[in-house]
């Protein structure tokens, strides 16, 4: 990921005649996750969105983005005790490196739509039950997944935008085909743009 944010960033900053319709910038957002698959619901997961994108407009309405970024993804429960504390049954923590490509169409000067498809590279994972980690061969995770991605965009400003994405994994993100999980996450992210 280091190296494919050093590139944008590099494309950014360089001159050439070829790059003038392309522009890019920042990101910064939150994730709320879930797994599909490991029988608990709702988005309680946070995870941290950390990476660059360029952009390049097709026509006057419509451009090609492509993202590079880390994002946590995964699962937690908890459960509330009687006493009023609360015990952590599981905590599965995935951590990724995605580099989404998207086709955005302007529907209002301030608000983009975008479609497209996400590649994800898992470089960390951890699983924990009751806080005890769980042994790496007892869940046997796939290194890739692939994800389509729907998002809505606002510009704030000329030079911040934010954006609302979901992403759902087409593939099971486990090894073993009796147990099918599935990354089922929503995104908040932010956007700053350098040129």
């Amino acid at each position: 990921m280091k190296y494919s944010i050093i590139l944008i960033l590099i494309f950014l900053f360089s001159k050439s005649e070829a790059q003038r319709d392309f522009s890019g910038g920042l990101l910064l957002g939150i994730s709320a996750s879930q797994i599909d698959g490991d029988n608990q619901y709702k988005y309680k997961k946070p995870g941290l969105i950390l990476g660059a994108y360029v952009s390049r407009a097709l026509t006057k309405h419509g451009s090609l983005k492509i993202e590079s970024y880390y994002i946590g993804k995964g699962a937690v429960l908890n459960e509330d005790n009687p006493d009023g504390t609360t015990t952590q049954v599981f905590n599965t923590s995935l951590h990724y490196v995605e580099m989404p490509f998207l086709f955005n169409l302007q529907v209002h000067p301030k608000i983009d739509i975008a479609i497209g498809v996400a590649p994800s590279y898992l470089f960390a994972a951890k699983l924990t039950t009751y806080k005890a980690s769980v042994d790496k061969t007892a869940y046997s995770l796939k290194q890739f997944d692939f994800q389509p991605i729907g998002e809505a965009d606002f510009y704030l400003t000329d030079k911040i935008s934010t954006s609302l994405r979901y992403t759902y994994s087409m593939f099971n993100i486990r090894k073993d085909p009796m147990a099918v999980w599935y990354n089922n996450n929503l995104s908040l992210v932010f956007r700053y743009k350098i040129k």
